[in-house]
């Protein structure tokens, strides 16, 4: 990995971190203002005490299209479905043991693009989630779009490994050990361990869903990728990404077209060892406004020097396009996003986005969309 230089304005990215925070501080007095809410996708083993065996269903099918022509990520179409029948064994109340098959098939493909086995074992314990095998994982980790990028829940979805959780209406704890890529002595690839811890608090009692609230997320993430006696030319990696916020969110006591606000406040890291060491880091405010008919999030990203092995395309300095080694240091965007999520009887949705953004570095205008049809029995 090629190291990027220092950006010759960087007083002037802090200047402007400076202003963008002083007018969160005027904001945040005043109006509230958020990530994607991603938690409509979440397929989780749950316990239920009153069947010991039970079949279980899951499908996702999804169409994303991304009109990409700057330099850091490439356009392209994903069109397809994934199933993930399962059968789940309950010996007690609170252990459960889920066995599956996951099929992912993209639309263009002679043949289905992936099968794999699906096994958890999941334990209860008041709040406390214990699994092993196959996680509740990618999205429902609820990391932001710069530590995750959402359409490795379309391409990348099974994660295997350890987790432990924990969920209460004032708590959200995620931490995670996932195990990308195995080796052995004499291998010629790398083996890749991928973990962190993802936690969110409010702050106060909260008795009511109206009114004030202020929580605070922190996220850290690991990617590590070596191994002993093996034959790679690649050089050992450790990459730490971090990302915490500020968060307030109003909900209108009144049912009425103005729903809720939401503001979040990411400040984002970036560090790793390697041949040589890499830092970097961004900014990253969210206003959500939550309309009747649709919901509306606005973002601004200002990131420098900036990598994340899982993160988002677009917030990365160095690009993914195919066949090409460009670098931009500092990369600005202004993203509109337009989700509605359409609930169409229990355990069936189907939801569209709508994602315009503006490279400000390029002067170039950019969108994606997409539409999934989500079920789960």
């Amino acid at each position: 990995m090629t190291y990027i230089k220092q950006n010759p304005e960087k007083y002037g990215f802090y200047r402007n971190l400076t202003i963008l925070f002083i007018l969160y501080l005027y904001f945040i007095t005043h109006i509230s203002c958020a990530q994607i809410d991603n938690r409509n996708f979440e397929q989780r083993f749950r316990l239920d005490s009153n069947q010991k065996l039970s079949f279980r269903f899951a499908c996702l099918g999804f169409a994303k299209n991304n009109e990409f022509f700057g330099p850091i990520a490439d356009g392209y179409t994903l069109f397809g479905y994934q199933l993930n029948p399962r059968l789940a064994y309950q010996p007690a109340p609170h252990v459960v043991l889920e066995a599956g098959v996951y099929f992912k098939s993209d639309f263009g493909q002679e043949r289905i693009t992936q099968i794999a086995p699906t096994f958890t074992v999941k334990i209860r314990h008041k709040n406390w989630n214990y699994l092993f095998g196959t996680l509740e994982g990618s999205i429902h980790h609820r990391l932001v779009e710069p530590l995750y990028n959402f359409e490795r829940l379309l391409q990348q979805r099974i994660e295997n490994g350890l987790q432990i959780n924990h969920q209460t209406d004032q708590t959200f704890f995620d931490f995670w050990v996932s195990y990308p890529k195995n080796t052995l002595p004499g291998y010629t690839r790398q083996e890749q361990f991928w973990g962190g811890v993802s936690f969110e608090q409010r702050i106060g009692n909260r008795k009511t869903e109206t009114g004030w609230h202020l929580s605070i997320p922190l996220q850290l993430t690991v990617f590590h990728a070596g191994g002993q006696n093996i034959v790679s030319p690649l050089p050992v990696r450790t990459a730490l990404n971090a990302a915490g916020s500020l968060s307030l969110t109003w909900q209108n006591p009144a049912n009425s077209f103005f729903r809720s606000a939401r503001l979040d406040t990411y400040v984002v890291g970036y560090s790793e060892n390697a041949q040589k060491k890499y830092t970097g880091g961004g900014f990253y405010p969210n206003l959500t406004l939550n309309l009747r008919p649709v919901t509306v999030l606005v973002s601004y990203w200002n990131g420098n020097n900036y990598r994340a092995e899982y993160g988002g395309d677009l917030y990365q300095s160095y690009t993914r396009r195919f066949n090409s080694v460009y670098q931009e240091a500092n990369r600005q965007l202004l993203i509109l996003r337009f989700l509605k999520n359409i609930p169409i009887t229990d355990g069936f949705s189907v939801t569209a986005r709508f994602e315009p953004h503006y490279d400000m570095n390029n002067g170039k205008f950019e969108h994606s969309e997409g539409v999934y049809i989500n079920f789960r029995r």
